[in-house]
């Protein structure tokens, strides 16, 4: 399963979501029900799990576009009931078992289990899985994790269920914990190729970044020491929070200077010739050509690659490119 939230963390999540499933996903992952509809009619057989739900959710439009969606409290199961009575929509129930991102608490299991087999018997659900988020704390609070779960699937069992699909692994256990790796595994940020890691680059897993980001170089200052491009922070840009970052023109490094809502300013810090008005200075995305990765981004900005790559705005225009092109 390829998660496909936040606008495929701001890569575009239509053509995103198409490549995932061309290449080999059997699954993909959005945050909500809106956001599995918008897929649906371009990916009309692939399962699309929802999982973030409000009392505005409409569970009648999940089960209209045959949406698997996770549960972790009984109102969301009164609701579904009530918004899809007898549908028998596809349900995964979460459980939390130390993130603390949604899921049901321990003390509440034994009751959304036993609520959600008889929904199940009466027709308004089926229950194909159940799940959960690891913190990724360490290795070993992932197995206590892992252990935490297996004993509320064998809750879930004695309660009547019969859940096909068991699932914990996302991109860092996927990779570093092989017994998360149960029925389905939830890839996330790694298939975008940035690292969850702090150890260790996309690179070191076999994985390589999706989006480039690039900007023109629309002026030279009064001065002729800073070049000027025309990308700026009202753009989703993450300005650097100290002197460290930097862009890259052709094999050379210009240091950012400053950064407004529409612009930002580079210079040259050894003195190589500015890049001339008109060429495209690469920001991040492309270690391999010498270019900062999204991660520096985030280094410099005090977060997390994610961050960079889902917070560009709109405003900045995509262009997607095959594998032959």
């Amino acid at each position: 399963m390829v998660a496909v939230k936040s606008d495929a963390y701001g890569h575009g999540v239509a053509p995103l979501a198409r490549a995932a499933v061309e290449a080999g996903a059997d699954a993909l992952a959005v945050l909500d029900i809106d956001q599995g509809a918008q897929l649906r009619s371009d990916l009309p057989d692939v399962p699309l799990l929802c999982w973030l739900h409000s009392p505005d959710s409409d569970f009648g439009l999940a089960a209209k576009q045959t949406l698997d969606v996770g549960i972790s409290g009984l109102w969301q199961l009164e609701l579904l009931k009530a918004q899809a009575p007898g549908l028998g929509t596809r349900v995964h129930l979460k459980i939390d078992t130390g993130l603390h991102r949604n899921g049901a608490l321990e003390s509440d299991w034994p009751a959304l289990v036993a609520r959600a087999a008889v929904l199940e018997r009466e027709g308004h659900i089926t229950v194909v899985g159940i799940w959960s988020h690891l913190a990724d704390t360490s290795l070993e609070e992932d197995q206590r994790s892992l252990e935490k779960f297996h004993a509320a699937v064998e809750g879930a069992r004695k309660a009547g269920l019969t859940p096909e699909i068991l699932h914990i692994a996302a991109s860092a256990a996927a990779a570093d914990l092989p017994e998360t790796r149960l029925d389905l595994v939830r890839i996330g940020i790694i298939a975008y190729g940035i690292t969850p890691f702090d150890d260790r680059s996309a690179e070191d897993l076999g994985f390589h970044p999706v989006m480039s980001v690039h900007a023109r170089v629309i002026a030279h200052s009064g001065d002729g020491t800073h070049a000027v491009l025309g990308m700026g922070f009202a753009d989703g840009l993450l300005p650097p929070l100290r002197d460290e970052g930097w862009v890259t023109h052709g094999t050379h490094r210009y240091s950012i200077s400053s950064m407004g809502p529409e612009d930002m300013s580079i210079a040259s810090p050894d003195g190589e010739p500015l890049p001339a008005v008109g060429d495209i200075v690469t920001l991040f995305g492309d270690p391999a050509g010498g270019s900062p990765r999204a991660e520096d981004w985030a280094r410099w900005a005090d977060t997390i690659g994610d961050e960079v790559v889902a917070s560009l705005g709109a405003s900045v225009v995509r262009n997607f490119i095959d594998d032959e092109g």
